[in-house]
């Protein structure tokens, strides 16, 4: 293919570079947005997210819609609309502890990339090529010191294809508070005579997971390191699902395993398979991230923004342990001692920041384990983000943070799961070659 890995001039041109402030000035009782204990602890990484439209079909025939600055102009009237209410991706880092809500705006830029869209998509290393539409080094980066907490780039292809892409700062929200944002904003977008949003976003801040137990604290500064590491796409389809769905069943004794349950089963095993090819198997745990929205009483809605999670896990020191049936037994049974737990009280997540801050270790780091983490976004309706050009033909997460990370979210199309695997090289090889994989992928 003709398509070169690369981000030079003559592929990638910047056409303009704005800063958008929101529609009109955040009221000065809601200047200083509080970090909870749990965003504290975090790092200051972005949540990169890509969506590609390969056809832009306007609602309204216009002469200039098809043109990067139409586009641009449209995007970034919307998006300063709506960061009226999502005014913290607005504001400003003050400490680790506090956004200064100072509507200095989001970065915006335009680019144009001097190929069609179907040579990223199609790509043999299509993981690697999606990166072409992110800001050069971003995704997944530490916000850099004064650096903005949203930043957006909208690329235009040579055949009228558009991609969209944010990087948000996980330091004010996690992957449910980023969707939330994303329909707002595509909202405003298709009818732009909206000025106000039909769901008002709630910042909790740190009126949950407060932090004035334990004072605030030093963000750490976690690079992430996947020069060694590679990204992989695998796509189980309805049928291919429903088919390892039944298999668990029988096996397992679990009545009707979850979607995410059966596939984050297979990878952690197919990825510890890989990872002790040459070597005895060595000790491993999988940590899921939950989202305890609906745990907390009371409920809190779908648009409560901020890091509303907590973590379950399961263990594995032997081949026994890292059988489907095990594996998904295990989990069911960790995600019901998690529907009992009060989740501000009894928060794992909490539970692990507070031990590692008292050992001086990063949380979930354990010399003792090989550790992976599967970020479950099944059922949030990323590919029905929809700016007027119809649904996204892709819904793109680039490389990273770290090694052993699952992301599943649901197939464009029917009860599939994309799943997106970030593992060392050499264990990847291993890793895409088994059988038992291979017999439920499409």
């Amino acid at each position: 293919m003709a398509f070169a890995l690369s981000s030079s001039p003559p592929l990638v041109s910047i056409c303009d570079k704005s800063f958008i402030k929101p529609s009109s000035l955040t009221p000065p009782t809601l200047r200083f947005h509080k970090l909870s204990f749990i965003e504290q602890s975090f790092s200051n990484m972005y949540i990169p997210l890509a969506f590609f439209y390969p056809k832009v079909q306007p609602k309204e025939e216009s002469k200039n819609y098809h043109e990067l600055s139409h586009i641009a102009h449209s995007l970034q009237k919307s998006l300063s609309q709506t960061l009226i209410s999502y005014y913290p991706y607005a504001g400003k880092l003050m400490d680790n502890a506090t956004v200064d809500c100072n509507d200095i705006g989001a970065e915006f830029l335009s680019v144009r990339i001097k190929c069609p869209m179907s040579e990223i998509l199609n790509h043999p290393h299509a993981a690697h090529a999606e990166s072409i539409v992110f800001p050069k080094d971003l995704p997944w980066a530490n916000n850099y010191e004064g650096g903005n907490l949203l930043v957006v780039q909208a690329s235009k292809f040579d055949c009228g294809g558009i991609a969209v892409s944010v990087c948000l700062s996980h330091k004010i929200g996690d992957g449910c508070s980023v969707l939330n944002f994303l329909n707002d904003w595509a909202s405003i977008t298709c009818d732009n005579t909206t000025t106000t949003l039909v769901s008002t976003p709630r910042f909790v801040g740190d009126s949950i997971f407060s932090s004035q137990n334990y004072g605030p604290l030093i963000a750490p500064q976690i690079e992430s390191n996947v020069s060694e590491c590679v990204q992989k796409r695998f796509i189980f389809s309805t049928a291919k699902l429903d088919a390892l769905r039944a298999k668990v069943a029988a096996k397992s004794g679990v009545e009707n395993p979850t979607r995410s349950e059966v596939v984050s089963a297979l990878l952690f095993k197919c990825a510890t398979k890989a990872a002790s090819s040459t070597t005895s198997m060595r000790p491993s745990k999988l940590v899921h991230y939950l989202n305890v929205r609906t745990m907390i009483q009371p409920r809190l809605p779908r648009s409560a923004i901020g890091n509303l999670l907590s973590v379950f896990s399961t263990t594995a020191t032997n081949e026994q342990d890292i059988e489907l049936p095990t594996l998904v037994r295990n989990l069911r049974n960790e995600v019901r001692l998690a529907c009992k737990k009060d989740q501000i009280q009894q928060n794992e997540l909490v539970f692990e920041i507070v031990d590692s801050m008292r050992k001086g270790k990063i949380p979930f780091e354990d010399e003792n384990y090989s550790m992976y983490f599967c970020s479950n976004l099944c059922k949030y309706p990323y590919y029905s983000v929809d700016f007027g050009w119809g649904k996204p033909e892709r819904v793109s997460i680039p490389n990273g943070p770290f090694k052993n990370i699952f992301f599943l979210k649901d197939y464009q199309t029917g009860r599939g799961v994309e799943a997106r695997v970030i593992l060392q090289k050499q264990h990847m090889s291993e890793f895409e070659r088994d059988e038992e994989l291979l017999e439920f992928i499409s």
